[in-house]
């Protein structure tokens, strides 16, 4: 039975916890606490698999709180749940929660993110993708425009000529910035020519999405494997992107889900650049078996490695400490079936952005079947009557 600790200072909100929670009791073993010092020990004696917490407590906040957890209980699925929403606490949680949810709060949303924190946890506890993890001498490391933007981002005055300051300190990223942003990927009207317009124009999220991946793809060293082609790669993700935010603003998302789309279809194979990156000659076994099979590459590729490119890749991204949103959609882009969500978000946009990318550089723009859907999610979450209008977007220039 799954164990659940929930905290927070103010006994209404217990005693209301306690209530609306009771039809869980058969399948949750519940503990409330009305202090984080008090949950703390308890933790320590007694590990749990779920806390929940509010932030604004006296004494230990749940920052505070949650951190500790993390350091005391390392696989414990942890979730804020709190009334305030204000910026400066929902950076604070970022480093130290899975997942953070709004009061109030209805039992199912509740029971669902715990479902789908703990699909991830099992994904990335495989043993297979941990033995092959740890057998990689080289990880990408995150680059370091990136971590001045987001610390940039996050400042209480935060502004756009500093952004594009930062982003101005690599010739090369304001070179790649500003073609990518006079492309058809973007569809803007105006050639642009100077950063801190490319910055208003497309934001800050953007902006950090593109910096992020045109740096990881920066670090591979096409060298080590030939026959393996960097610009393909870099080209299915910029157009991967493209549908995925197209589809996602098509389906009304709000814009946390469809900035996460975006990063995440740029980086949706970064686990593939690891996998090359480190073990070229095993890859090469995998190009080799896509080659002459025919069987898709992370078919190929769990042959080779015991796991796959998107399991890799969600790895990588969960240890730089991106959001669980994009961690999950790349973990999930081949198998979404396998994500608990019922509803749209990253996860489906990035599945369908990436089918229907593949299927137009195969295809072009014309008629054809698309492949590469998981048809068990396609039809779980009723999806089909959606993919003509989906794939018209797409192919829009």
């Amino acid at each position: 039975m799954r164990r659940v600790v929930f905290v927070d200072d103010a006994p209404e909100i217990l005693q209301h916890l306690r209530r609306i929670l009771a039809p869980m009791q058969t399948e949750w073993e519940m503990q409330f606490f009305a202090s984080a010092t008090q949950a703390l020990a308890a933790i320590q004696e007694t590990s749990c698999d779920v806390v929940v917490s509010d932030m604004t407590m006296p004494g230990m906040d749940g920052a505070k709180f949650l951190g500790e957890v993390c350091k005391a209980c390392p696989q414990t699925i942890r979730i804020v749940l709190s009334g305030d929403q204000s910026p400066y606490n929902y950076v604070r949680s970022a480093s130290v929660a899975h997942r953070f949810l709004q009061k109030p709060f209805d039992v199912a949303t509740l029971k669902s993110t715990i479902e789908q924190a703990e699909a991830l946890r099992t994904v990335l506890g495989n043993p297979a993708l941990r033995n092959l993890v740890n057998e990689i001498k080289a990880l990408p490391s995150l680059p370091s425009i990136y971590q001045d933007l987001m610390q940039e981002m996050q400042a209480p005055q935060a502004s756009l000529k500093k952004a594009a300051r930062i982003v101005a300190k690599d010739l090369g990223m304001v070179t790649k910035i500003l073609q990518l942003v006079n492309s058809a990927f973007f569809g803007l009207r105006t050639h642009v020519s100077d950063p801190e317009q490319a910055v208003a124009l497309l934001g800050f999220d953007t902006i950090k999405s593109l910096v992020l991946s045109s740096q990881v793809f920066a670090q591979f060293d096409q060298a080590k494997l030939p026959s393996f082609s960097l610009d393909e790669l870099w080209r299915h993700a910029m157009l991967t992107g493209t549908c995925a935010r197209r589809i996602a603003k098509e389906e009304g998302a709000s814009q946390q889900v469809m900035d996460e789309a975006f990063t995440a279809a740029l980086l949706h194979d970064v686990g593939v650049l690891v996998l090359v990156a480190n073990r070229p000659s095993d890859y090469a076994r995998v190009l080799d078996l896509v080659r002459t099979t025919q069987m898709p590459d992370w078919a190929a590729e769990r042959e080779v490695f015991g796991a796959d490119h998107a399991h890799v890749g969600a790895y990588l991204l969960g240890i730089w400490g991106l959001s669980d949103g994009i961690v999950e959609a790349v973990a999930f882009h081949h198998h979404p079936a396998d994500y608990m969500a019922s509803s749209f978000c990253a996860v489906t946009a990035v599945h369908v952005g990436n089918a229907m990318a593949e299927t137009q550089a195969r295809l072009g723009d014309g008629a054809g079947e698309v492949t590469g859907l998981d048809q068990t999610y396609i039809t779980r979450e009723s999806l089909l009557p959606r993919l003509t209008r989906w794939r018209e977007l797409c192919a829009a220039g």
